[in-house]
């Protein structure tokens, strides 16, 4: 044996592991892997900018419990607008260049504009003022681009190598977030121990401001072809022929069903953790990190299962499972997170890989093959209103039970544990409307 090429042996097949099922060199696979590292690109943005980084901002600009749940409120609200967007999009037979634009424009806002509002020379007030409305303005624009984008990247994700595919994005872009999450946590901690906690927040967003310029390159490199349409979509059609079309309704139901209660915690389980535990942005991040082998381990697993049962049964008993993940939350104080919330996290990321592996195919199953932008508007619509639902009941308990103690439960430990009870009963609902159903 010649140990000199063992190496090389090693790295071919680890490439051709990493490209098995879904790349096979021609335009539609270029495409792929363009979107491939698109969606880590736009997973490391959202990030930088989001999550408990978005929570801390929030907390710098002294926002209450009141006004954090309204911000989830105006996102789900606003991308109820979904529903309209094929009035805009169905209209153009080649629509990259307005969905790129259109991208710059709200990431622009999203990144820039929002990380500078903390330095701007007004009162509070007047920030939070500023804040809302562009969080309002930014998802009212994602809500008309969002289905024209999802519509063009199905276009070179046909069903054959689906979950191959987004078993292999689900594994590795869980690995790179968790690992940016870290560093972040990292960099902002080390910030906030001299008092300068929103100077580490803005560095992460200039980062992300810097890594959406090839974030938009990626999606020009996308591959887009004419779309398919069928019968000229009015106001009226936007509204009815979704309801006729009966198997699909099923499934935007079960996807209904998953938002109206995985949403209803909102901001507020981060505020608990890093307001009324005081838990460090690093220790939270390196829990997130756990994430990285759980993926590597169990996503072959679940991609097995799912190929053996199907989409959504996968999707239904992890949710099923994934109840625990909010009872345990419920548990979690200052005398026993330490070690109780990363066991909860293990456990919920070995079931969240399912959940999400099956949701990423869920929005195309039973959908028509024409018009598609006018259907994965009205699944987004309705998923979207299902989770405005969801944030607006936990907002109105956490409001309600403000500096409450109920089954020795402060009110955010409540929200989980009422979301852990509910999910245990949602997953029956979707049992129910899943029978009878033929994915394809």
């Amino acid at each position: 044996m010649n140990y000199a090429q063992v190496p090389g042996r090693i790295l071919r097949r680890c490439r051709d592991a990493f490209l098995d099922g879904w790349y096979f060199g021609d335009e539609e696979s270029k495409s792929r892997g363009c979107h491939l590292q698109y969606n880590y690109t736009a997973n490391i943005i959202a990030n930088m900018i989001g999550g408990n980084f978005y929570t801390g901002l929030l907390l710098y600009l002294n926002a209450d419990d009141g006004f954090i749940g309204l911000m989830s409120i105006f996102v789900f609200a606003a991308n109820c607008l979904q529903i309209f967007s094929p009035l805009v999009m169905e209209r153009f037979k080649r629509r990259k260049k307005i969905l790129i634009l259109s991208r710059l424009i709200i990431q622009g806002i999203n990144v820039v504009f929002i990380g500078a509002i903390p330095f701007f020379p007004l009162g509070q007030q007047a920030k939070l003022v500023i804040f809302g409305a562009s969080i309002l303005t930014i998802n009212v624009m994602n809500a008309f681009m969002a289905p024209g984008m999802t519509a063009w990247h199905i276009q070179f994700l046909p069903n054959r190598v689906r979950a191959k595919y987004f078993s292999l994005l689900q594994m590795t872009n869980g690995i790179v977030v968790a690992v940016f999450n870290l560093v972040g946590g990292f960099v902002v901690d080390k910030f906030e121990s001299v008092g300068l906690e929103i100077w580490g927040i803005t560095v992460l967003r200039i980062f992300a401001a810097l890594l959406l310029v090839y974030d938009l390159f990626l999606l020009s490199r996308m591959k887009e072809s004419d779309y398919e349409q069928g019968q000229k979509i009015d106001l009226k059609g936007l509204f009815i022929r979704p309801f006729k079309e009966t198997l699909y309704l099923k499934t935007v139901a079960i996807a209904c069903t998953w938002a109206l209660i995985a949403n209803m915690p909102g901001s507020y389980y981060s505020v608990y953790l890093l307001q009324d535990l005081d838990i460090s942005y690093s220790f939270i991040n390196i829990v997130s990190m756990l994430n990285v082998p759980v993926l590597v381990l169990l996503i072959p697993v679940w991609s097995k299962f799912l190929r053996k049962y199907s989409w959504l049964k996968t999707c239904n008993l992890s949710v099923l499972l994934y109840a625990l993940h909010y009872l345990l939350l419920a548990l979690i104080n200052a005398n026993n997170y330490v070690w109780l919330y990363p066991l909860t996290l293990i456990y919920a990321y070995v079931l969240a890989a399912g959940i999400n592996l099956s949701f990423s195919n869920i929005p195309y199953i039973n959908i028509p093959k024409d018009n598609q932008t006018q259907f994965i508007g009205f699944y987004s619509t309705m998923t979207n209103l299902s989770a405005l639902l969801g944030v607006t009941i936990g907002r109105k308990l956490v409001t309600a039970t403000a500096d409450s103690v109920i089954m020795g439960m402060g009110n955010k430990q409540l929200l989980v544990f009422v979301v852990g009870t509910l999910m245990i009963f949602g997953a029956g609902i979707m049992f129910l409307l899943r029978r009878g159903v033929k994915e394809e």
